[in-house]
């Protein structure tokens, strides 16, 4: 294993550095604004501009990296990234983080394109796997690490801010001084939504849904926790738990869904994660050890439907599509993403910081209920046609160029269903 990352890992500690970072900002950023006195609106509209810079930058990086290469464009995305974080010590203001957020977003976007374009370059067919499952594992976990840093000071100073930014600073060190050559610049793959949800509703669907859910917690469940008398170690431990139950779920809910089928697997996690939801709700004035192991319960049932959905749409497509609908599903899951935020800011705002929960509630129970309709108006997909499970992160639409789906050497036939039948 040692020999097989070697070529990547000053990839992995750049990637694994900046998402320190970022879970250390993710976490700031809602505590700082809540002191400064910002509506629940304003705070989750800070969060939709993050993703909107989110998809923005996966259309304007390939074009930045095909023009100046690799390391200069991830150098300057670094550069532009690190003074984010400053300037919001400096100007705490609500339009201007919503702006500074976007402005985040389109750098990370470029970030992650440039470290995921370069780990597909680094690694072949055989390896391609094994790769993306180290890239998914630094992923899961180091963001974490960078939340338990809230407890090193206080989010009134500027201290967290310039920790956030030296991070930041520290991920260029990696690429820049790295032997490996750089790869060929990231293609754009076409996006056909329309065709998309012609061959998977179920798919398209859910991953809307999860954007609408996943974005809110990551944008407000700061708030939540601080509304509900949490000490900053105890947020910063309330989002660990969740992040972490969705870590551990990831492969268990895999290798469940090889076997009992995606659709089904989505209905019993997607119920199950709105139950957890409106018991986070129902207990959102109670102690931290009474919301806990539902905050896990949470993240092992909501985390993983995005990935199932892939997996899913995957199955129902020939090889040489897996990033055409890959890549499909992640602007569908950051429109709703855009989206999330201003939602559940705004029932926060009408109907407490417990509301949070509701609006996930409803989202996975939507998800839920169209897993259920579309099992029934559909017949399940034969065991054979299944793709195995590989766990992918949401980050850019080049992340699926390493996933082993993707290769189109010895690619099967395509699977051909009877007339007016449609696998989904």
């Amino acid at each position: 294993m040692a020999g097989l990352l070697r070529p990547v890992t000053a990839l992995l500690i750049a990637a694994a550095i900046l998402l320190m970072g970022n879970g250390l900002l993710g976490v700031l950023l809602p505590l700082r604004a809540d002191i400064e006195l910002f509506s629940r609106l304003e705070i989750g509209l800070m969060g939709s501009g993050y993703y909107a810079g989110l998809m923005a930058g996966c259309l304007l990086a390939p074009l930045v990296i095909a023009r100046v290469g690799h390391i200069r464009a991830f150098v300057a995305f670094t550069a532009i990234a690190t003074i984010t974080p400053l300037l919001h010590a400096i100007w705490p203001q609500p339009i201007a983080w919503s702006a500074l957020r976007a402005l985040n977003g389109l750098c990370f976007a470029g970030l992650f394109m440039g470290i995921e374009s370069w780990l597909c370059g680094a690694s072949s067919m055989e390896t391609r796997g094994r790769v993306l499952a180290s890239y998914t594992v630094v992923n899961l976990t180091v963001v974490t690490l960078g939340m338990q840093m809230m407890a090193l000071a206080s989010p009134k100073g500027f201290e967290l801010f310039s920790l956030v930014a030296i991070l930041y600073s520290l991920a260029a060190v990696p690429v820049a001084l790295t032997a490996t050559s750089a790869p060929n610049p990231p293609r754009t793959a076409k996006l056909r939504l329309a065709w998309l949800f012609s061959v998977s509703p179920a798919a398209v669907v859910g991953c809307f849904f999860t954007g609408l859910a996943n974005s809110g917690f990551w944008t407000l469940a700061p708030i939540y926790g601080r509304s509900a008398g949490f000490s900053l170690s105890e947020v910063a431990m309330f989002m660990t738990v969740a992040v972490l139950g969705g870590a551990a779920s990831q492969w268990p809910i895999g290798y469940l869904s090889d076997r009992v089928g995606r659709r089904p697997l989505l209905v019993a996690i997607g119920g199950t994660a709105a139950a957890a939801g409106v018991g986070l709700y129902v207990l959102s004035t109670s102690s931290p050890t009474a919301i806990f192991p539902l905050a896990v319960l949470y993240g092992c049932c909501a985390f993983p439907v995005y990935t199932l959905c892939v997996a899913h749409a995957n199955d129902l497509v020939h090889k040489k599509r897996a990033v055409e609908v890959s890549s499909g599903l992640l602007l569908t899951f950051s429109i709703g993403a855009v989206l999330g935020p201003i939602i559940a800011g705004f029932v926060m705002g009408k109907a407490g910081h417990g509301a949070l929960f509701l609006h996930s509630a409803a989202a996975h129970l939507l998800i839920a209920i169209a897993m259920v309709v579309r099992v029934r108006l559909r017949p399940k997909l034969p065991a054979e046609h299944k793709e195995g499970f590989i766990a992918v992160p949401r980050t850019t639409q080049i992340i699926f160029e390493l996933d082993p789906r993707g290769e189109a050497e010895s690619c099967p036939e395509p699977v051909t269903m009877p007339a007016g039948e449609r696998r989904d």
